[in-house]
């Protein structure tokens, strides 16, 4: 589901809940709501070369830590993004044999980045590459370049 059909259904289940509550019935699905609507994001080195990967990512207020990959391992985490305000923004750094490079993994809106639910990154020399969800009409992988500005 994209980032504004998951901000309709969120408005739309909490009409629904003031609804219920102001009518007496009251359904406790506040705490489900948590838990759905999460980004999940994967990331796989899948350097050539069989190279080690050492990948950082944060986000304004979570720093995910220092994860070293070997060739085919993945680091995964999951996040709920802010629906009202579309502001989420995860970037990560990649090192491997004295290259460092960065890359913004998830940016809300942005649709290269965050048209998914499940985020699933290869990550290649060239830079990350997107492969779409089964639900995608396309079936060819994004692949995007690094940034050129060296957020730290």
């Amino acid at each position: 589901m994209s980032p504004f059909n998951q901000k309709i259904v969120v408005i739309c289940m909490l009409m629904v809940l003031a609804v219920q509550y102001v009518h007496g019935v009251h359904v406790n699905v506040v705490n489900s709501l948590g838990n759905l609507f999460r980004v999940h994001v994967n990331i796989v080195n899948s350097l050539e070369g069989n190279l080690d990967l050492t990948l950082h990512c944060k986000s304004k207020d979570d720093d995910l830590g220092v994860h070293l990959l070997h060739h085919g391992e993945g680091f995964s985490f999951s996040f709920r993004p802010a629906y009202i305000v579309a502001t989420t923004l995860f970037f990560c750094s990649f090192e491997w044999s004295g290259q460092l490079h960065r890359f913004d993994i998830y940016v809300d809106g942005d649709v290269a980045t965050s048209d998914c639910d499940y985020c699933n990154w290869n990550v290649f020399k060239s830079g990350p590459c997107r492969t779409p969800e089964p639900k995608s009409p396309t079936r060819t992988p994004i692949c995007l370049p690094w940034n050129k500005s060296q957020r730290v």
